[in-house]
């Protein structure tokens, strides 16, 4: 059995919480600093990267669920954004206990057809860690110039993850196709997506909308990283979420 995920911050069981899912590589807890404070439920970041693996892209689904099972937590909502947000489907397709009320979904999609950067993996094998590999990638994470502290927190948080992690991940996420599971997920979904992503496309969304039942969509200003390039929107979005998942607990 996998080892427990790791997350950053303290959850108490019981409570309903909020998980934030970031996505790889680039997409450090950072990227979600202060929203924790900016919503009435508990909430946490699910630090992947940073856990053991395996850090196969659906298994890590998989743990998802099983964290939320093992921490005994109240209702669920997953946010997660680019690979955190397959990581999200996944856990929700095979959630049949009711365990995770809604999903936020941000600049993902259920397969990679389409995707901007298709030969990310072998890049990782041959390139990391360097600045090289990384520079591009970080540009296409956002749509506007990034805050300086903030990329510099994230050059930090990626030059010590060790490569398998950010391999496996990358290759697995190739690899997969959700579109038949899509059906699965039970629990409201709503998207916000940066219309301005060039890795993550319109196209994407639209499979989303295809496949899941209860699907909300919101196009908002910005680029992959959506979450800190328009941090005002997308929270206003989330907790328009834990309000409905409230009301269906009432």
């Amino acid at each position: 059995m996998a080892e427990k995920l790791e997350i950053t911050g303290r959850l108490r069981e019981g409570e309903k919480t909020v998980l934030f899912i970031p996505g790889g590589m680039a997409s450090a807890p950072a990227v979600y600093d202060g929203i924790g404070e900016m919503i009435p439920w508990q909430s946490a970041v699910i630090d992947w990267s940073n856990s053991k693996g395996p850090w196969d892209i659906l298994e890590l689904g998989n743990r998802t669920l099983d964290l939320i099972r093992q921490m005994n937590l109240g209702k669920v909502i997953l946010a997660g954004y680019s690979a955190g947000g397959v990581i999200a489907m996944q856990a929700a397709a095979e959630d049949k206990e009711g365990r995770i009320g809604g999903l936020l979904l941000s600049n993902t999609g259920p397969c990679t057809i389409g995707h901007g950067d298709p030969e990310l993996p072998e890049r990782i094998r041959k390139q990391w860690f360097s600045m090289e590999l990384f520079e591009p990638f970080l540009n296409r994470c956002f749509a506007f110039p990034i805050e300086p502290l903030l990329k510099k927190t994230m050059i930090e948080y990626a030059s010590k993850i060790p490569m398998e992690v950010v391999y496996q991940a990358a290759k697995t996420l190739r690899e997969y196709d959700l579109r038949p599971r899509l059906k699965e997920i039970s629990c409201p979904v709503v998207i916000a997506h940066g219309k301005l992503d060039t890795t993550r496309t319109l196209k994407h969304v639209e499979m989303m909308q295809e496949g899941i039942a209860d699907v909300e969509i919101n196009l908002l200003n910005g680029g992959h990283t959506i979450m800190a390039e328009d941090r005002e929107h997308w929270v206003l979005i989330l907790n328009k979420l834990i309000q409905k998942v409230e009301r269906a607990m009432e």
